[in-house]
């Protein structure tokens, strides 16, 4: 066989068709045999760039497995492998030691001679493929030609892998983190939507529903940019740390600052948008804050739906040490509030003044879910988006009448189940460091013995709190009171000093100072007396009936 029909069967070897039903690692061990057997070399490898795309981590190897086994790992720009990677040119080496190359692993098992081409995919460096050899024999223009081959195949094969797993991966964390349901609060309703772009790649737009313990309700609608895994990564990272401080019962605009604070130093360049809104039972007002996000739509009875306007700061992740403002709504029964990402308004060659006109047209005071409906209708229809969408509608709703409430023939609240109208334990605990240890298990004992096992972990919490604030401050024997009635379960501390409690914001990375702030932000209603032997510090948990 001649020169020219042995290099065919080479090329017929690197290139077989039934090579395309193996998935990637199975591929890559195949092509590094068969490179191996035609290169007469001792030693194939793959290494692929990391997420950063600072390092060159080795994936795939035969002859020395070492490398995959140990994780070797080489900076771009050094050594050979490094080199082939920064230059996106082959590389060829007739001299192999720690002058010439980065991964000792390859000097110390004999390696001589080696030779290197990049894994490109158009002007991207996904990685690099070499062979090295024992003897002295170095590599010749014909064998790296023969690589260059085996590292298109490699390269659109591991392209193809990366981006699967990442849009699975995308899009399982997208499912995970929106909302399963909208919560039910009593004088609200909710409606949402989410659709990701045309090209089905999930991005950073996110929305968010929650009802906190005292009965606050946060609503939250951010646009993380990019697309893919890292953007879908970012915004859960968001999200949790929103709905971690919304916990400390502080205002939108100090949450957004916090938040920022985050993203500047954990998510360097990071941008994301985000309008965060927060109301209040009777929910008669809305406090919202913007981070460079687009204004919501106010529709109410009195004329025609509005676009709100308050000072919008920039957004997360741009400006460090940004102080943010907020305003506050006045919602009347009846008022729809529309929040969205711009991919439901801008259109491509098109005035985004145009989509916001049509925004405030279909925007009314009707249902949430008709009003969802009618702009995913008409904004939407039967195009693909080419951003993704997310939408959350709020209403209101309308002031009835209340039903009377049935009464006992004494004209005073009963329990069902509970044979007394109230039940009520008292104990009382020295000043002591296990003090805080001992209230827990009482309240803990006393609420699962009243079967209020869904109120026991954030009873425990907040009594373990003021207990914790009376033997820090006071110094003197304290009594606890866990008093149920029929509407709610009401945890007193009570101690010697006369000095009342105060309620203050702590630094978020401080270690103590939150326990008046954590009983504000969970309870549902709290409280002190002070008196001539002292003060009482109360909170309830309302039950729900």
């Amino acid at each position: 066989m001649n020169d020219d029909e042995s290099r065919l069967d080479d090329f017929r070897a690197l290139t077989d068709s039934r090579l395309n039903a193996l998935d990637v690692e199975d591929l890559l061990d195949e092509l590094l045999a068969r490179v191996r057997d035609i290169l007469d070399a001792d030693t194939a490898a793959v290494l692929l760039l990391d997420r950063d795309g600072d390092e060159l981590v080795a994936r795939a190897a035969r002859g020395i497995e070492d490398e995959v086994r140990q994780g070797v790992r080489v900076p771009v720009g050094h050594g050979f492998a490094g080199r082939i990677a920064a230059t996106k040119a082959p590389v060829r080496l007739e001299r192999v030691d720690a002058a010439t190359v980065a991964n000792p692993i390859l000097w110390e098992h004999g390696i001589r001679v080696m030779a290197g081409v990049p894994l490109l995919s158009g002007e991207q460096v996904l990685g690099v493929l070499h062979v090295g050899r024992l003897s002295n024999r170095p590599f010749t223009d014909s064998d790296v030609e023969l690589l260059q081959i085996v590292a298109e195949r490699v390269a659109s094969a591991t392209l193809a892998r990366q981006l699967a797993v990442e849009q699975a991966a995308a899009s399982l964390l997208e499912r995970s983190l929106l909302p399963g349901s909208l919560p039910r609060c009593p004088g609200l309703s909710f409606a949402a939507r989410y659709v990701p772009s045309e090209g089905r790649t999930v991005g950073g737009d996110w929305y968010d529903v929650f009802r906190l313990p005292s009965g606050d309700v946060w609503l939250v609608v951010g646009d993380v940019a990019g697309h893919g895994l890292r953007a879908a990564v970012v915004m859960g990272r968001i999200r949790s740390a929103l709905r971690a401080y919304a916990l400390l019962g502080i205002g939108p605009e100090r949450v957004l600052e916090l938040v920022d604070r985050k993203v500047q130093h954990f998510e360097i360049e990071t941008i994301a948008t985000v309008a965060v809104a927060v109301t209040s039972p009777p929910h008669e007002t809305v406090q919202l804050a913007l981070a460079g996000h687009p204004p919501p739509v106010l529709a109410s009875g009195t004329g025609p739906a509005e676009l709100v306007t308050p000072p919008v700061g920039p957004p997360l992740g741009t400006l460090p040490g940004v102080r943010r403002s907020s305003v506050t709504l006045r919602l009347e029964p009846g008022d729809v509030l529309a929040f969205y990402t711009d991919g439901l308004v801008e259109r491509r060659k098109e005035p985004v003044d145009v989509g916001f006109r049509r925004l405030r047209e279909l925007v009314t005071t009707q249902e949430p879910d008709r009003v969802a409906h009618a702009l995913m209708r008409e904004l939407v229809g039967s195009r693909s988006p080419y951003d993704d969408i997310a939408l959350v509608v709020v209403r209101r709703t309308p002031e009835t009448s209340p039903s009377p409430e049935p009464r006992s023939p004494q004209g005073e609240d009963t329990m069902t189940g509970v044979e007394d109208r109230t039940a009520s334990v008292e104990q009382r605990f020295p000043s002591a460091r296990s003090t805080p240890a001992a209230v827990r298990t009482l309240v803990r004992d006393t609420l699962a013995g009243w079967q209020l096992d869904g109120f026991v972990e954030v009873g425990e919490l907040l009594a373990d709190e003021l207990a914790g604030n009376a033997v820090r401050h006071v110094g003197g024997p304290l009594t606890l009171r866990v008093t149920r009635t029929a509407r709610s379960v009401r945890i007193a501390v009570e101690d010697p000093s006369r000095n009342p409690p105060r309620l203050v914001v702590a630094d978020p990375d401080a270690l103590d100072g939150r326990g008046i702030m954590l009983v504000d932000a969970l309870a549902s209603r709290w409280g002190f007396e002070v008196g001539n032997q002292g003060k009482t510090v109360w909170f309830e948990l309302e039950l729900e009936t």
